[in-house]
């Protein structure tokens, strides 16, 4: 079998397809473990994300020096 361009984009078409119709479910299904661990992650990140401005705000009137 010759991969031509033609077919090529076929496979990529369907395997986009197979891909988006996999986020969709996988977005419309309900887990109630995935958010539990989901918010523990969130607040973490949120945690860290509130830290690295705290330096971003002494650091940058130090640059700007």
């Amino acid at each position: 079998m010759i991969i031509t361009p033609e077919t090529l984009t076929q496979y990529v078409g369907a395997a986009i397809g197979v891909h988006a119709t996999a986020v969709a479910v996988v977005n419309l299904t309900p887990t109630p473990k995935d958010n539990d661990r989901l918010g523990r992650y969130t607040a973490l990140f949120v945690k860290l994300y509130r830290a690295i401005e705290i330096l971003a705000g002494i650091f940058t009137p130090l640059v700007k020096k």
